[in-house]
């Protein structure tokens, strides 16, 4: 049975270590849950690719082959912003009416106490995997890990510790439910160039602003063709727009940047050359048009079959933990599932906490939902691992 006083504790200690990212330091969050899993008698390997921002796998490998099961999270979270926007202190992991409050509390700090203590029942139960359970807390998930020093550092590695990986189970915020389909995020910039010119006689410049305009009008007319039967279309956010310096000087040069999310199956080397055929068009019908576009960021989509046994299984738990049928579904944002999917690991998702809570002042999470989140983890790795 989950120690609720002992899971409540270790989510207050988890939000009481400030791993605000930037600049992230999880080093603090590391220590804590390498400490308690390393008691309880799992094997600890560390890879850091930067000081103070370890990714800490822990692993318990059985006396008898099997299925090898791996529990992700990350350990980051964003910062908390103004102090003033807060009831109570962000970091303090304060309990009112049943809920923990504090930046991480829901993303995803309750999420990593209940995978430790999942554990440690195990241990107390004298429970042993046939096969491998091993845990993964990474670095840099906030920032999407464009540094490579998180998820896209120690993917790689993990075929090389564990061997084959049959379920990747990540424990990301989705109220329970099982998310098995992500899009993908192709994040791109564009650059506009002009000429200068003084404001009262515009027809001597080029106006990079009235250009790059011109041209995001049109690309968010611009189609995209893929369509999937749990996200729907792919879609594209025009997010940020800078340019000019002076109210009476015509710029030469404006950016803009561009969120485009991709549903599997959405090629983007094709979005990309769509773009690009715009572009060419564009500049066809106004020489003036010089549009320049640089590809930012790339995570791909993620998808796993929602018929896989494995699926079904933890559909199965979570029903009999929570007597709800949980949804399988997909999800608009990204859990980094599609980095380790790259790998060959089959990655889903499944973690305690509502969307709602994230990124907000007074996050908080319910206590019951990450006992819950605790005693689905335990039950899972019985039925999947034994």
């Amino acid at each position: 049975m989950v120690d609720k006083d002992s899971l409540v504790k270790l989510t207050q200690q988890l939000i009481q270590a400030n791993t605000s990212n930037p600049p992230g330091n999880e080093k603090t969050v590391a220590d804590i849950l390498v400490s308690r899993l390393r008691a309880a008698g799992l094997e600890i390997k560390i890879f850091e690719a930067a000081a103070g921002r370890p990714n800490v796998l822990a692993i318990w490998r059985g006396k008898s082959k099997g299925n090898t099961l791996l529990i992700n999270g990350h350990m980051d979270t964003v910062p908390p912003g103004p102090r003033e926007s807060w009831k109570f202190d962000p970091f303090s992991g304060k309990i009112i009416n049943g809920q923990i409050y504090g930046r991480g509390s829901t993303d995803m700090k309750g999420a990593l106490a209940a995978m430790v203590i999942a554990v440690e029942t195990l241990k107390k139960d004298g429970w042993e995997p046939k096969g491998t359970l091993a845990l993964l807390f990474c670095s840099n998930e906030e920032m999407g890990d464009l540094e490579k020093i998180g998820m896209r550092f120690v993917a790689p590695k993990l075929t090389k510790e564990l061997g084959k990986i049959d379920c990747m189970l990540i424990g990301d915020v989705t109220g329970l439910d099982i998310v098995v389909a992500e899009k993908g995020a192709l994040w791109l910039e564009f650059t506009a160039h002009g000429k200068e010119a003084h404001g009262s006689m515009p027809w001597l410049g080029i106006n990079a602003i009235e250009k790059l305009g011109q041209f995001l009008i049109e690309l968010r007319k611009m189609p995209l063709p893929a369509s999937h039967p749990m996200l729907g279309k792919s879609t594209i956010s025009i997010n940020t727009f800078s340019g000019g310096y002076k109210t009476n000087v015509v710029p030469a040069l404006a950016k803009a940047t561009v969120d485009i999310r991709l549903v599997p199956g959405e090629d983007k080397e094709k979005v990309k050359a769509a773009i690009s055929n715009l572009i060419k068009i564009m500049q066809a019908n106004d020489p003036d048009m010089n549009i320049e576009m640089k590809e930012v960021m790339y995570a791909s989509s993620s998808e796993t079959d929602k018929d896989e046994p494995f699926v079904k299984q933890l559909a199965e738990t979570v029903k009999i933990v929570t007597g709800r049928q949980p949804e399988v579904k997909g999800e608009h944002g990204s859990t980094g599932a599609s980095i380790f999917k790259a790998q060959g690991i089959p990655a889903v998702v499944c973690g305690p906490g509502k969307d709602s809570a994230c990124h907000v002042s007074d996050e908080s999470i319910a206590i019951q939902d990450i006992v819950a989140a605790a005693d689905v983890y335990v039950q899972f790795a019985k039925r999947f691992l034994s």
